[in-house]
């Protein structure tokens, strides 16, 4: 391995694995492969077998897939053992930053999840991150360091084969998704989007369509969200709309 070269390191995980070998590949760098285990009371553990020595920096790419906390633990693990030898320049690529629903205090004694978080990162060594699409952008100011949050939806729509005509609408399930909403409609020429308003039981978790600012009736609509985990958010918002009259979702 050349002195001064950048290398990709592939994080824990099949998304992980897959996204690493797709970036070392386009950027035209060197893959390492860490080893991943479990001591016996499941604590993680990482081993970088390949010779680092003198590289100029790395790009870790740990998405933090479930379970999120075992995502993060290795995350800072590897991140540790680059430091141990010698790499100055540490960047996190996490296609999915988990933690940042829990942005703020929403019940007396909760922390601010995303922030911890973002501190642990931070101190473990990592001088920049970036993400895919992560719940609100404003989070990424807790990171200590440069940061990018990337907009995917523009590239999906397209490789997708997806077009907006005359009778397309874009929705956001709720009103915190309008702006990528909105944006999405912006760079696809879709003059037609709005949002659906819902209620959560912050006890339960229990979610309820009660408006809407979108006629969907004779539409295709196009239902843009950022986090999927139980998928009850965009199923609500696809029946509301089936329902409502849309052709095609």
């Amino acid at each position: 391995m050349a002195p001064d070269s950048w290398v990709v390191v592939g994080g824990w995980g099949a998304a992980s694995t897959e996204f690493s070998e797709g970036l070392a590949r386009r950027m035209m760098l060197h893959l390492v492969k860490p080893v991943f285990k479990l001591f016996p009371d499941d604590e993680e553990y990482v081993r970088i077998e390949e010779d680092i020595d003198n590289i100029k920096g790395a790009i870790v790419v740990q998405s933090f897939e479930k379970p999120a906390s075992r995502s993060l633990v290795y995350s800072i693990l590897i991140a540790d053992a680059l430091r141990e030898a010698g790499v100055s320049n540490i960047v996190l690529m996490a296609p999915y930053m988990a933690y940042t629903r829990q942005d703020r205090v929403f019940l007396p004694g909760e922390p601010i999840s995303v922030r911890a978080v973002m501190r642990a990162l931070s101190s473990s060594g990592y001088k920049a991150l970036a993400s895919i699409e992560v719940h609100k952008d404003y989070v990424l100011r807790h990171f200590n360091g440069p940061t990018l949050n990337m907009f995917p939806f523009t590239y999906m729509m397209r490789e997708a084969g997806v077009s907006c005509g005359e009778d397309t609408i874009i929705v956001a399930p709720d009103i915190g998704s309008l702006p990528r909403v909105e944006r999405l409609a912006r760079e696809t020429g879709c003059t037609s989007y709005g949002y659906l308003v819902k209620e959560r039981d912050r006890v339960t978790g229990e979610v309820r369509l009660v408006k809407s600012t979108v006629d969907p009736r004779g539409k295709d609509a196009i239902v843009v969200d950022d986090i999927i985990s139980t998928g009850g958010t965009i199923a609500l918002a696809s029946q509301w709309l089936l329902e409502k009259g849309a052709k095609v979702l």
